[in-house]
């Protein structure tokens, strides 16, 4: 019934629309009496960002008739935010900037229906753009994200690089890409690499905590979602775009990336490519002993860690009086290592155990926002990914090495979301959401690791705010969850239980979430969420019965696993007094039949069994941040997190499980120049989970200079940094590798960014 009412409502709203609608929002931004160049403009209603031309001025064309927030943000200044009423009139406004040295408030569009401030949601949420990138060492879109409060990277050399969430990761945490599943399997195994070029991404959301009531299973320890502009948007630029170059020490790093945007009238067709080539990672000189035979090997990089990529795309975007609609595809290639035991002279007794993987995504995307010429607006985005992942174990004998072709996976995902952001209702607001994921996937090859399947998950879902008063907000929402998978039998399979294999597994859920968020003074805000959530086991964690290659392990699933259930609950306090600004966000998630894989103890093949079991998990901590500005230009930032996990079925800790860790940075920066310097460290972990070993503390030291420039409305950023300076052998608490091969070594990182 609602996905009826929903169809016909968009039915009527695009072919009904008045062009009478379409207004213009005209507005200047200017700053210490001067206009403020390439600052960054955002019409948080329809998700559109402008940037502001050599005058300070920018423009929103074919805006529908409502109500909009515009948030202006400039580095060096304190964000600005109005609100406009578009009638029958163009608009105008005039923001003006005061300076600061404060970072600014991110604008996060993931967390709730519409962008909103950070400090505005009900969850603990972090963004990170394009130009933070820069001040963060790595190369994959998981290691720029490891500055960040609450999360962890899973270190397996660079390209596999994932995002630990709390504790948390694999299945439990989900990547997106613009809001949507990107076909791919990163989660089976620590050796799968998520299919992204951190060059191309244009901002990333971290969700810390449960978040499925809009995305659904998965999400039960948060998500990441990556912004991409894969779809343009129009803008009164004829010629727009972003450039950026990488180059980096480390890993003999050359990367590029470009993206270009013609915008004409009420279209705009936008051309996107990239690439990234990288050698082996270079670690401190030593001696590193491989734990599982106990040989020496003296080395100076990872063996097996190169990462070679390249993604090309073309989008379209129209833009009326009823809204927007747009579609995009892209076609993205790597081929990477997984580092391991390197060939070596005794590989009878010593085998190696590195690999490469090859994968290919083709995506094909569709976003749009159509509105009644008030406050109704209907928002439909879809993607379609067409994944291909092939292993490719190293083999050694007397003649040399070889690489035998080992598995193959074949993965087709539908992912689509259409929502219905009703009129306002009194103070209250309601967003109705239907909600559809079909995957198809096919396992081949020497060793499948599981059966041919596919998975069916729908859902509809609301999401309600209403606002108490002037100070007070508060959230519910309720969501339900089909979700089934089917396998198929495979006459070709080379598993004789997957040649016949035809069962079904079905999943029904009800999840909820309650949050409120109070303005407790001026610059003072709280908030506190408690959410019920869900996950659905994989036809991996259920199936799985065959040599994983790529990690060395010979993978079992259990067909009696029940779906993951969780309580979490999030409290968050941020402030701002005078020149320093705060947040603290204490947490707790506890999950019943929480899933993991564990090492049996025996082996297969001559490889050890990785088995699928549950049990119940409780987890619980903080995130901290400070930042004070003691002087002009100045800026001294301060972060802390922490996490407790157990398995309080078998009254031990959970593995893999990060330290406390703490970062100090500091920044000077003025209106064209900026210098960092900061410290990273962790404490030790003796605290040990099934399968885990201790880790020592460390810290690390980063510097990086930079230098900012503008002119004729186009903004170029460098920079230069060196990380780990003092080139530390340290070993982190949740790398997959950490027993044998340390982090990276010091590296000079080389950055440039071009905004036209």
């Amino acid at each position: 019934m609602i996905r009826d009412r929903a169809a016909l409502a968009l039915l009527a709203i695009a072919l009904g629309a008045a062009p009478a609608w379409a207004q213009t929002i005209d507005g200047t931004v200017r700053g210490g009496g001067q206009p403020v160049v390439g600052a960054n403009v955002n019409l948080l209603e329809l998700n559109r960002v402008e940037r502001t031309g050599s005058e300070g001025s920018f423009r929103f064309t074919r805006v529908p008739v409502g109500t909009y927030r515009i948030v202006v943000t400039a580095a060096g200044y304190a964000e600005a935010i109005d609100t406009v009423r578009v009638t029958g009139n163009a608009a105008r406004v005039t923001f003006t900037l005061h300076e600061s040295a404060i970072p600014l408030r991110e604008i996060v569009v993931t967390a709730s229906p519409t962008p909103r401030l950070a400090g505005e949601q009900y969850q603990a949420v972090e963004s990170k753009s394009r130009v933070d990138f820069e001040n963060t060492p790595g190369t994959s879109f998981a290691e720029k994200l490891g500055d960040l409060p609450g999360v962890n990277v899973r270190g397996n050399g660079s390209a596999p690089n994932r995002p630990i969430l709390r504790g948390l990761g694999d299945n439990e945490i989900l990547v997106l890409e613009n809001g949507l599943r990107m076909g791919d399997i990163a989660t089976y195994d620590p050796a799968h690499a998520t299919p992204i070029d951190a060059l191309g991404i244009r901002q990333v959301d971290v969700v810390r905590g449960p978040a499925t009531i809009l995305y659904g299973s998965s999400t039960i320890g948060g998500l990441v979602n990556v912004i991409t502009n894969l779809v343009p948007t129009v803008s009164d630029r004829r010629i727009s775009g972003t450039a950026a170059v990488e180059a980096n020490s480390v890993n003999s790093e050359v990367a590029g990336y470009n993206n270009t945007v013609f915008s004409g009238g009420n279209s705009a067709f936008s051309v996107q490519a990239g690439g990234l080539h990288t050698s082996d990672i270079r670690i401190p000189s030593a001696t590193y002993v491989d734990p599982g035979t106990g040989t020496p090997f003296a080395l100076t990089k990872m063996p097996q860690t190169f990462d070679h990529s390249w993604d090309g795309g073309l989008g379209y975007a129209y833009q009326g009086s009823f809204g927007t609609i747009g579609v995009g595809a892209s076609h993205y290639e790597m081929n990477y290592g997984i580092p391991g035991v390197p060939p070596n002279p005794d590989f009878i007794n010593v085998p190696p155990t590195t690999s490469r993987i090859e994968q290919t995504r083709n995506t094909f995307e569709l976003r749009s926002i159509f509105t009644d010429g008030e406050s109704q607006r209907i928002k439909f985005d879809a993607a379609y990914n067409d994944y291909g992942h092939s292993e490719f174990p190293t083999a050694q004998d007397s003649t040399g090495v070889s690489d035998p072709q080992a598995n193959h996976f074949h993965k087709r995902e539908f992912n689509s979301v259409l929502q219905l952001q009703m009129r306002p209702h009194g103070r209250l607001n309601s967003t109705l959401g239907l909600w559809t994921d079909i995957q198809s996937l096919d396992i081949s090859g020497d060793q499948p690791l599981g059966p041919n399947s596919t998975t069916t998950g729908i859902a509809g879902y609301a999401y309600e705010e209403y606002l108490l008063d002037a100070r007070t907000r508060f959230q519910g929402g309720i969501r339900y969850d089909y979700n089934k998978i089917h396998t198929h039998p495979y006459a070709a399979s080379t598993d004789s239980v997957f040649q016949t294999l035809d069962v079904q597994r079905m999943n029904n859920a009800i999840t909820a979430s309650l949050g409120a968020v109070r303005q407790l003074g001026r610059k003072l805000t709280g908030s506190l969420s408690v959410a019920k959530s869900y996950r659905a086991p994989t036809v991996q964690e259920l199936f799985a019965n065959g040599l994983d290659a790529a990690s060395g392990t010979y993978s079992i699933g259990s067909v009696g696993l029940n779906a993951e259930a969780g309580l979490g609950i999030d409290a968050s306090l941020r402030g701002e007094f005078g020149k320093a600004t705060f947040e603290l966000s204490p947490y707790f998630n506890n999950i019943s039949n929480y899933i993991f894989g564990f090492l049996r103890g025996d082996t297969i093949q001559g490889f050890p069994v990785r088995k699928f079991s549950s049990t119940r998990a409780r987890l619980e901590g903080f995130e901290a941040s400070v930042t004070i500005a003691p002087m002009a230009h100045l800026v001294l930032h301060g972060s802390a997190d922490y996490v407790n996990a157990e398995d309080t079925e078998r009254k031990e800790p959970l593995p893999f499980t990060p330290p406390f860790r703490a970062l100090v940075r500091g920044t000077w920066e003025n209106d064209n120049w900026m210098a960092m310097a900061e410290v990273r460290g962790a404490a030790a972990q003796s605290r040990l989970g099934d399968g885990d070993t201790p880790t020592g503390s460390y810290h690390v030291v980063n510097l990086g200079v930079g230098y900012r420039m503008t002119h004729g409305g186009r903004v170029s950023n460098i920079s230069l940094h060196v990380d780990n300076l003092f080139d530390h052998d340290y070993r982190d608490a949740v790398s997959v590798i950490k027993d044998f091969l340390p982090q990276p070594g010091r590296g000079f990182r080389l950055n440039y960014q071009l905004f036209y």
